[in-house]
């Protein structure tokens, strides 16, 4: 079902050519090699010319395991410091949770890379005519060039439908391939010759030495237990055009004269989602040959072909043009275009080319075969131990990972958040039951793939600090699910989340505490990793009252499931219990300096530039704070403006996430030169987020961001019904453009067309016949989608 409409013209901009990432020499380090994945497999390809690295990783190769770390007595401990809190003691409740609720190891160990695929050319003829690049609408990194005489081409791929990387090396001159093969690990791992001198294996498991025996452990409060943990296994194949493979030194393959080859390469752990934890009953080696085995008789052609069909499936459902094609800077590589950036220019195209590749990070980063959500780094990660231990985030980090999957037309891309996210809340209802004494279950602010439900930190103070001041982070991403869910109106995932939805309402209100203003609050609460300045005693605390993150949580999580219980007509005892809670709830307040309060009274920030502005979620991703609110959305632009001053949106997701403010607020031209400046400071050369160091959660927050400002959809009409609004912050950068497949709330699709700043042609789809609330070009009507 559609609606068409065209308003002056309905003329389309020339499109640009397929979004590109390219590049005229060889990747120099890892931040410049580009990435492919499966959302099981990731590998980060090189295009060397006497050595091509292809670093590897697998999506739940983990060092550490299972296990939990929390203090003793800790719902009697808890009960105390609410008590000093409502009693006004907010040091004295710092100082106990310090000394009475944390507990060692106070964290885990971290993601691994798998290891690293080495083809090894010798010394080659003189090169010429190189070039490297990524194909976003394939999801196939190709480097050409010239070794003498001959035209080299290899072109790499991860395929979801094979769930194994495949490399291909061709020539136009027969013979002239001759190379070695390595797979290498910094640990932990055997390389051995198998089968007819075609095949190398890894086989290995990770094996944790705790740091009293003198093994690596990057965080002060401890990792965990060692041991032998997490089992893995690597399998990899040639098959020659021509030519011999032989064994070659130290476990290597040695290919000699051949016209052509294809490498197949695949691997696996024995982790078990089911179980959130390893199984030993899997056998990684039997799953690796099995992944081999059923693609022995498919050629390069067959891989190619079927990855292009399944990849483009996803990806062309979507498409953005900023402006018309500007073939000068068409011609230039993408990091001079970068660069080009940072020295102050702008490029509208390089833009366009952000946003689509947000949506390809997300596609090679989450969805099956894969069965983890993207972590901080997605899947793609070199380090021995990453930063933060590239888990999973749950105070804006996972949530803004997913925030461009809804709208641009990737709810696959959900698919392993849900499932895991799921088991992991099963979990946390033993964390909710044992430590608060409450109902329905929560998570912290840091988890993993092994589902950790209890504070983990670092160190001690952050184990506090970060941890156990934060119980509502789980609350948070189980809005943000139910709100994904609005963008195609599927009763069964509805029915999925909804257990979810009420299991998270449950311990919010038997978290709540009845203050002396009949007020109720979350005691204690926080705002994540900022403090103020006590005013007494001119220490930095963090600890306080039903900060406005927490009560913003509450008042969204609330209506979240009376809105689930009221379209699925079930729970209507929880849903009067729902009302009479929120008829409870403080509002967000604005202080006497016009800002938003972060804190429940004005108290000065310890750093008035700090990356997190908690206190808005209300802004952005939530829907507390809207034009129908103009006093709060001032304040709201004060908040913002005021923190920018201070040197905010220092980190790379912290820019893009002020990109989605600007764009709720209506200001385009704000919301466009944050998006050039996260060109400039926080992107590195193959176009990663940085954080600093590399962070993917930015990638995704900006592609969120530039869709923010094309369509919006979550506010309501009088009816309930979502508002389809068009263009509405339209920077003056990109006064012409197009954008196809954006997804609105209510099950819409959304193209549109603009000239000179005005929506000329736009076309609005849904899978059945309903009525639209749009807005476009300062009007709102009602138009019927048939």
């Amino acid at each position: 079902m559609k609606t068409r409409k065209s308003m002056k013209s309905a003329t389309r901009l020339a499109v640009t050519a397929k979004p590109v990432i390219w590049y005229s020499q060889p990747a120099a380090q890892w931040t410049e090699a580009l990435p492919l994945g499966n959302g099981r497999l990731g590998a980060m390809v090189f295009g060397g010319t006497k050595t091509e690295r292809i670093q590897l990783n697998e999506e739940s190769l983990w060092a550490g395991c299972q296990f939990e770390s929390s203090a003793p007595d800790f719902k009697e401990h808890y009960a105390e410091i609410q008590r000093l809190m409502l009693a006004g003691k907010p040091r004295e409740a710092n100082r106990y949770g310090l000394e009475h609720l944390t507990a060692c190891p106070t964290s885990y160990r971290s993601y691994e890379p798998l290891g690293d695929l080495f083809l090894d050319f010798g010394d080659t003829a003189e090169i010429s005519a190189y070039q490297r690049e990524l194909s976003l609408p394939d999801a196939i990194a190709r480097t050409t060039y010239r070794a003498g005489d001959a035209n080299i081409t290899r072109e790499a791929l991860v395929s979801a439908p094979a769930n194994l990387l495949a490399l291909r090396i061709s020539s136009d001159q027969p013979g002239v391939l001759s190379f070695t093969i390595r797979l290498c690990r910094h640990k932990d791992a055997k390389i051995t010759l198998d089968g007819d001198n075609d095949q190398l294996h890894m086989d290995g498991q990770i094996v944790d030495v705790a740091a009293e025996d003198g093994g690596c452990d990057d965080n002060p409060g401890g990792s965990g237990p060692g041991g032998a943990h997490m089992r893995f296994a690597g399998r990899l194949r040639v098959r020659t055009e021509g030519g011999a493979v032989s064994a070659g030194a130290g476990n290597s393959l040695k290919v000699s004269g051949a016209d052509g080859a294809l490498i197949l390469f695949t691997a696996a752990t024995d982790y078990n989602r089911a179980q959130l934890n390893f199984d030993r009953t899997i056998d990684p080696a039997v799953t690796a040959d099995g992944i081999l085995a059923m693609a022995a008789d498919f050629s390069w052609e067959q891989l190619r072909e079927a990855h292009i069909h399944e990849h483009r499936e996803l990806f062309d459902r979507f498409s953005i043009h900023l402006g018309p094609p500007d073939s000068k800077l068409e011609k230039q590589p993408t990091d001079i275009r970068l660069a080009a950036v940072k020295e102050g220019g702008t490029d509208p195209g390089l833009v366009a080319l952000l946003t689509q590749y947000g949506r390809y990070l997300l596609i090679g980063g989450s969805r099956a075969p894969g069965r983890l959500p993207a972590n901080l780094q997605g899947i793609w990660s070199e380090c021995e131990w990453a930063p933060w231990e590239a888990d999973y985030h749950l105070n804006i980090n996972l949530q803004m990972n997913y925030w461009p999957g809804p709208v641009t037309g990737l709810m696959e891309t959900l698919d392993p958040l849900t499932g895991w996210f799921r088991l992991a809340t099963e979990r946390g209802k033993t964390s909710a039951g044992q430590l608060y004494g409450a109902r329905g279950w929560m998570l912290y602010l840091s988890t993993n793939p092994f589902g950790r439900r209890t504070p983990s930190a670092s160190n001690p103070e952050s184990q506090f600090l970060n941890g156990v001041l934060d119980p509502l982070c789980g609350a948070w991403m189980a809005v943000q699910l139910f709100d994904a869910g609005q963008f195609d109106g599927d009763p069964e995932a509805l029915e999925e989340i909804h257990p979810i939805l009420v299991g998270s309402t449950e311990f919010v209100l038997d978290l709540l505490v009845e203050c002396p203003d009949g007020k109720l609050r979350i005691i204690p609460s926080t705002s994540p990793e900022n403090a103020y300045i006590d005013p007494e005693s001119g220490e930095k605390l963090r600890i306080t009252t039903g900060s406005t993150y927490h009560m913003s949580i509450v008042r969204a999580i609330l209506e979240a499931t009376r809105r689930s219980a009221t379209l699925l007509e079930r729970d209507a005892e929880l849903v009067t219990r729902i009302d009479a809670t929120a008829a409870r709830l403080p509002p967000i307040q604005i202080g006497p300096d016009g800002r938003i309060l972060e804190w429940a009274e004005p108290l000065a920030e310890a750093e008035p530039g700090h990356r997190h502005v908690s206190h808005l979620i209300g802004l952005h991703p939530f829907d507390l704070i809207t034009p129908e609110t103009p006093e709060l959305c001032a304040a709201a632009r004060k908040t913002i403006d005021e923190r920018l001053a201070k040197g905010g949106a220092g980190t790379g997701w912290s820019r893009a996430w002020t990109i989605n403010f600007f764009a709720r607020l209506r200001d385009g031209d704000a919301a466009a030169i944050h998006c050039d400046e996260l060109l400039r400071r926080s992107t590195l050369p193959n176009l990663f987020n940085s954080h600093p160091p590399f962070q993917i959660d930015g990638n995704f927050g900006f592609t969120a961001g530039v869709c923010e400002m094309l369509v919006q959809s979550h506010r309501r009409d009088v009816e309930g019904n979502c508002i389809i609004e068009l263009l509405p912050a339209l920077p003056k950068a990109w006064p012409d453009g197009n954008v196809t497949g954006l997804r609105a709330r209510g099950g819409f699709t959304v193209d549109l067309t603009w000239r000179e700043s005005k929506v000329t042609d736009y076309e609005i789809r849904s899978h059945q016949a309903r009525e639209a609330t749009v807005r476009i070009n300062g009007e709102t009507k009602k138009i019927a989608v048939m």
